[in-house]
């Protein structure tokens, strides 16, 4: 890959919001070494973040832009520095001249643009939005973001935790099966999986409002440390029935430093953000659909039995063979694997 590539990759990974530390640093020290992009690349910044758009991710919109300017610049091949400096000012410029054109045409009507993240099993994703908010995304999961001047709104199905960045102006609300989580500036964690009979919300900093679809008046107020599950199907007649609010820890501080919101590792609700699958006092087959998300494999019990052992642990660095290890010095089973899949027998069942 050229210097040209890296670069063009880099900015729309910057402009996208999906860069990381280290492309953050090589993306400068390109930009160092062709200091006559910067402020071309600045102008796109400035108005990336203006510009709202419909309906199509900001990182596929920013490569449909490039495809636009690519045609004019001159043709590949082995260039000079010179020509290689040359292309990039076009290159950039003529983007630039096609984001403003954007910003005029969609900055009426105040739409806003949508970014979504999916993760498989297995798999697990950090990134940070437009408004400087972090999101950890667990795997299994998928994320659909919309962020505008007056609004910033996202719809989870999976498992995230939010350190959401303080805006009194925009109200940060998470949607995710039928419950509704409203904050200002925090750190929370939301899991909603499909098949999962309701929506857990564990706040560490702040405060959130957690209110489901079918009763907006009943809201209930977390405070650090504490955690709600809510069932976001519940009735207007029942709203009570469905909901669990507890202390995950005895003498929780009211508010966490503002400099240390990372999850807290400690804990079974946000070891994951810190790669520690933990989990207490858990049936066998809810552990199973954990392992098959966090490992990205398939287990089906043979048995009914081993379904109902239960088990309390965590797991940082060992692979799926070895966590089945771990669970049968404590209960009796066995398991074959085959691949990706995994069969769960009990001790007496023949092969």
């Amino acid at each position: 890959m050229t210097d040209e590539q890296r670069l063009n990759e880099l900015i729309t990974a910057r402009l996208a919001g999906t860069i990381d530390a280290d492309g953050m640093a090589e993306l400068e020290s390109l930009l160092q070494l062709y200091p006559e992009q910067r402020a071309s690349f600045s102008l796109l910044h400035q108005y990336w973040d203006a510009v709202p758009v419909t309906g199509q991710p900001p990182g596929d919109l920013f490569r449909d832009i490039m495809a636009v300017a690519e045609p004019a610049c001159p043709s590949p091949g082995k260039i000079t520095k010179r020509g290689m400096l040359y292309r990039f000012r076009w290159y950039w410029g003529a983007a630039a001249v096609t984001l403003l054109g954007l910003f005029f045409l969609f900055r009426p009507d105040g739409s806003a643009y949508e970014q979504v993240v999916r993760t498989a099993d297995g798999e697990r994703k950090t990134f940070r939005l437009a408004d400087a908010s972090t999101v950890h995304l667990n795997g299994g999961s998928q994320l659909r973001c919309v962020l505008n001047g007056s609004r910033r709104e996202l719809w989870l199905e999976g498992e995230a935790y939010f350190e959401v960045a303080p805006d009194p102006d925009r109200p940060f609300v998470v949607h995710a099966s039928g419950v509704n989580i409203r904050a200002l500036g925090t750190a929370f964690n939301v899991k909603a999986y499909h098949g999962q009979p309701s929506c857990e919300t564990t706040l560490l900093e702040g405060a959130v409002e957690v209110y489901a679809d079918k009763t907006p008046d009943s809201r209930i107020r977390l405070r650090p440390y504490e955690k709600v599950s809510m069932d976001g199907t519940a009735s207007v007649a029942a709203p009570v029935k469905k909901i669990n609010l507890k202390t995950i820890r005895a003498g929780a501080p009211a508010a966490l430093p503002v400099a240390t919101p990372l999850a807290d590792s400690s804990l079974t609700e946000t070891a994951w953000v810190s790669n520690r699958l933990q989990f207490d006092e858990m049936d066998f087959e809810e552990l199973a659909r954990l392992l098959q998300r966090w490992y990205g494999v398939n287990i089906t019990f043979r048995d009914e039995k081993p379904k109902h052992y239960i088990f309390s642990g965590a797991f940082a660095g060992e692979t799926v063979t070895q966590a089945l290890d771990a669970l049968q010095l404590t209960e009796d089973f066995r398991y074959e694997v085959q691949g990706n899949n995994i069969t769960i027998f009990g001790t007496s069942t023949k092969k």
